[in-house]
């Protein structure tokens, strides 16, 4: 309850799906295995239009991910090398979080980029999402208590 989700739309008349709900799944998901279970929600759709400022500016490009104590930037890669050949790439998807979390701190947040980029390496957290499928994943932690 309160984490938001933002999904970039590409396509006009995008529809909404949820599936494959995990109960429990550790960090940096290994294996096809997690505690599987029945998905039964509630969940508010909002489309935030470009420029509204309803939505972190990354969150239009990229998803993003936010909750009452951190913002989560996130970085995948990209399973089908559609984006400059790229491949199921650890390396790719780490450097896509740190650019997704460089874009939001300056675009968002108002800090110079070479502030942000120490802030992120001396304060915020970077995690593996998963790795278990062709898409592999990094999300970064940004906490809102350090931003006052």
């Amino acid at each position: 309850p309160g984490s938001t989700f933002y999904l970039p739309v590409f396509t006009e008349g995008a529809l909404f799906y949820v599936g494959d709900p995990h109960m429990a799944m550790g960090d940096g998901e290994v294996a096809l295995t997690a505690m599987e279970g029945s998905l039964r929600g509630t969940f508010r759709l909002t489309v935030c239009k470009k420029g509204s400022a309803d939505a972190p500016s990354v969150a239009y490009m990229y998803p993003f991910a936010e909750n009452q104590d951190s913002w989560i930037p996130i970085g995948l890669s990209d399973p089908d090398g559609a984006a400059d050949e790229q491949g199921n790439d650890l390396d790719v998807a780490m450097r896509r979080a740190v650019i997704n979390a460089l874009n939001f701190l300056e675009n968002d947040r108002g800090m110079d980029r070479p502030t942000a980029y120490a802030y992120l390496s001396a304060a915020a957290n970077f995690a593996v999402s998963q790795v278990v499928d062709k898409t592999v994943g990094v999300h970064a932690q940004i906490e809102k208590s350090h931003f006052g």
